[in-house]
């Protein structure tokens, strides 16, 4: 039964997606609605041993016309990442690219996980061929701080920052922070999201940990290998119903209910039950002023690893099953990679289009559903009107957000009378 939603939404009025199946939301959101399969071996710095491993990498990156060669070619691929997923939630938000002292400021919640260890890493490489020789600017672009920092800079948001490091929920914490940032009258629109670069470190440090599958991942299949390290970034242009009202944006739509726990159970491994998991989702829920029986899609975290899968199934079944029953639910992990620190935005961006378009996404990869696991999962595009949708992730430290989005603006949130 639904109840009075506890917080006021928070409209979306843009998206900005770059992932390896394309450089922009259209052509990312075709790719994974269709289930296109984009993996390969990456072309980076690798030991040889490693080069079999297929990875989600983005095509070549675009450089935005305002950013000298010279600068561009100093980012990390963090920074332009993130440069580019912003520019087009700027754009297609109706903002522009850089804001005035007269505009409403706007706030920049961001995570990333590896920051500029690319960069990092050409520094290492250089410097054990020669000492001497290394370039030590490299070793600039390293901390976290400079995604935030170059994105405030070049847009000229003057509204709060924040930036966020709790790897896989990292860009979930974001948005949330973000959504609380605006109700609080910090600001009343923010950029939220995550950016994620492929490094050696990602992929031969979970490759050492045997998390990865060398051949793409397999979502809640009862032989899944392990992971598909990826690469991308996304960007939400948030901010309230009235300032979206007040500018003529029809929002696409409605971030309504956030939830963050911790079961601090493991440092790596969640707690078996999904005890907390399940708590983030009835919380997202209870602050939506929804039931389990008012969603009507799941995106699940489904990393395709053993662990995280069997808790994951375990804590939506908590939540779920007593009610209506479990709704459709897939794991778009297989088709974007686990992008990690951006992870939380892109599955939050597939939710809204899934919305948007009406279109469920399909749990790719996928051959053998595990028993172990009775989720309904989607195993192919599927056409489905969709009313509201649910996007669970999970992460080290026993970290869990539940991010809850609705297609229309509730009604018992009407939209206030503007003077």
């Amino acid at each position: 039964m639904k109840s009075v939603a506890h917080v006021k939404p928070i409209a979306v009025t843009g998206i900005g997606m770059i992932t390896a199946q394309g450089n922009n939301t259209a052509e990312s959101w075709r790719g994974i609605r269709t289930g296109a399969d984009v993996l390969q071996p990456w072309d980076g710095p690798l030991p040889a041993a490693l080069r079999h491993i297929k990875v989600a990498a983005c095509a070549r990156l675009i450089r935005p016309l305002d950013l000298p060669p010279r600068l561009w070619t100093k980012l990390s691929r963090t920074q332009q990442l993130a440069c580019i997923s912003t520019d087009e939630a700027l754009k297609s938000a109706g903002l522009p690219r850089r804001q005035l002292a007269t505009d409403a400021p706007i706030g920049c919640f961001v995570a990333t996980t590896v920051c500029g260890m690319d960069l990092s890493e050409r520094y290492y490489q250089q410097y054990r061929d020669n000492a001497d020789a290394a370039d030590v600017n490299l070793m600039r672009r390293m901390q976290p701080y400079e995604v935030l920092s170059l994105l405030s800079r070049r847009h000229r948001f003057a509204g709060p920052g924040y930036m966020n490091l709790t790897t896989c929920v990292g860009s979930a914490m974001a948005i949330g922070a973000a959504c609380d940032a605006i109700r609080a009258g910090r600001c009343e629109l923010a950029v939220a999201g995550g950016t994620e670069a492929l490094c050696q470190l990602l992929i031969s440090g979970f490759n050492s940990l045997r998390l990865v599958s060398p051949d793409g991942c397999r979502p809640f299949d009862r032989n899944r290998p392990g992971i598909t390290v990826g690469e991308g970034s996304a960007m939400l242009m948030l901010e309230t119903v009235n300032s979206a009202q007040r500018r003529g944006i029809s929002p696409i739509a409605y971030i309504t209910g956030f939830s963050a726990t911790c079961d601090a159970f493991h440092i790596t491994k969640p707690k078996p039950d999904g005890t907390a998991a399940a708590q983030a989702m009835r919380e997202a829920l209870h602050e939506a002023g929804l039931s389990p029986s008012n969603i009507d899609y799941i995106n699940a975290h489904g990393t395709g690893t053993h662990d995280n899968d069997v808790t994951e199934a375990a804590a939506i079944a908590k939540v779920f099953d007593s009610h209506a029953g479990i709704p459709p639910v897939s794991s778009t992990k297989r088709l974007t990679g686990h992008t990690f620190g951006a992870a939380g935005a892109i599955e939050a961006a597939i939710c809204i289009l899934a919305l948007r378009d009406g279109m469920l996404p399909p749990n790719a990869g996928s051959l053998d559903p595990d028993p172990q696991c009775p989720l309904p999962l989607v195993l192919s595009e599927t056409a489905k009107p969709l009313a509201t949708a649910l996007s669970c992730n999970l992460a080290f430290g026993g970290n869990n957000t539940a991010l809850v989005f609705s297609r229309n603006l509730p009604a018992d949130n009407p939209v206030e009378a503007i003077a």
